[in-house]
């Protein structure tokens, strides 16, 4: 049974304290400064209790502790190749150390039995309000999500407050991916020197991304079949992994220009222990930022605004003109759902010939 009494404390204060027995048993007790605020944490308390998800203080910990227990766990997965990659492990830790658990964020010292989806919708409100963009402030609450996760696997909290927390859009975004012209891949590639040629040519016209690119090898290079198996990657910090997602795992078709460029290739490229298609000078990965400077250095000459990513748009757009179906364009892209290609692709999709259809209806009507 659940009571509130009032009290007074030695120092002449007065204080409700909220008496209660727990779901396994045993007395609990807090005090509040007001009437009100013993109501409602006795309304609560009861709800818990009655549910069996009671957790009193002294069995939880902080945010900013479930955090930390959080990344020690990413960081094992990190070391022992179950699928968490160094690069995701530091953004994970920078969004906790620049957002969630930041002085002017005010979560770190929250307790998990305390942390509510009204103080989850006020730090939302809070990242919105300091300049974060919404873009940021929802990888903030997909971070804040799987903390909570971790903290509910392990008996700390019992449900997650942050699950449906949403952040809403202040108006649409073109999520349309910038496709550049064919006159312009031309003029990049006549213009490009001839050991890098082979690297354009291949990113233009096969779509690889460049993690993709730079892990590479010649074993995955079938010039019979002509495909291309796509089975690792580089990351950014020169490690060798698995692709980006199950979806990675693909078999992209090769055309004679790309296989003969290939074939070429592979008789002057420098020699790699690894056997990549495109190694560093001395056989090593190459570094993402050493292709970027001689991108953006023959995009100069050229006259030429556009991102590397771009060349992989262009493949993608190649393949939606040659009439590519909306499943084969996702697969041959990687991509994890038909979602996440019409979000970017969707625009270049034929768009149907609707005001015949509709004659055609009429005319099969009326005769």
């Amino acid at each position: 049974m659940a009571t509130i009494k009032k009290r007074a404390l030695p120092s002449g204060q007065i204080r409700w304290q909220v008496n209660f027995i727990d779901q396994i048993g045993k007395r609990r007790a807090k005090l509040f400064p007001r009437r009100k605020d013993a109501d409602a944490y006795l309304v609560q308390v009861r709800s818990l209790v009655a549910n069996s998800t009671y957790l009193a203080d002294g069995q939880t910990v902080t945010v900013e502790q479930a955090a930390k227990a959080w990344l020690d766990h990413c960081e094992v997965r990190c070391e022992t190749g179950r699928r968490m990659e160094r690069t995701t492990l530091r953004g994970y830790s920078d969004y906790v150390r620049l957002h969630l658990t930041s002085q002017d964020m005010g979560l770190a010292d929250i307790l998990l039995s305390n942390l509510s989806r009204r103080r989850v919708n006020a730090l939302r409100d809070r990242l919105l309000a300091s300049g974060r963009s919404e873009n940021l402030t929802r990888r903030c609450l997909s971070v804040l999500k799987l903390i909570l996760d971790h903290a509910q696997d392990n008996g700390l909290i019992f449900t997650n407050p942050a699950q449906g927390v949403r952040v809403i859009k202040a108006k649409r975004i073109d999520q349309r991916a910038p496709v550049p012209s064919k006159d312009v891949i031309r003029s990049l590639i006549d213009q490009a020197p001839e050991d890098f040629k082979p690297h354009l040519i291949t990113s233009a016209l096969t779509g690889l991304r460049a993690s993709e690119l730079r892990g590479l090898r010649w074993q995955d290079v079938d010039f019979d079949a002509r495909l291309l198996h796509i089975r690792q990657r580089a990351d950014a910090y020169n490690q060798l992994g698995e692709p980006k997602s199950q979806a990675g795992y693909r078999d992209i078709p090769a055309g004679p220009l790309v296989i003969n460029t290939l074939r070429r290739w592979k008789l002057r490229c420098p020699k790699s222990e690894l056997g990549l298609v495109f190694p560093a000078p001395r056989g090593g990965i190459l570094q993402h930022t050493n292709t970027l400077a001689r991108f953006r250095k023959l995009c100069a000459a050229a006259g030429v605004k556009m991102r590397w990513h771009d060349l992989r748009h262009f493949a993608v757009s190649l393949w939606i003109e040659q009439g590519f179906s909306t499943k084969e364009v996702m697969t041959f892209a990687g991509h994890a759902s038909v979602q996440m290609t019409m979000e970017r692709y969707g625009h270049l999709f034929p768009s149907p010939d609707h005001q015949n259809a509709m004659a055609e209806v009429e005319a099969r009507l009326l005769g």
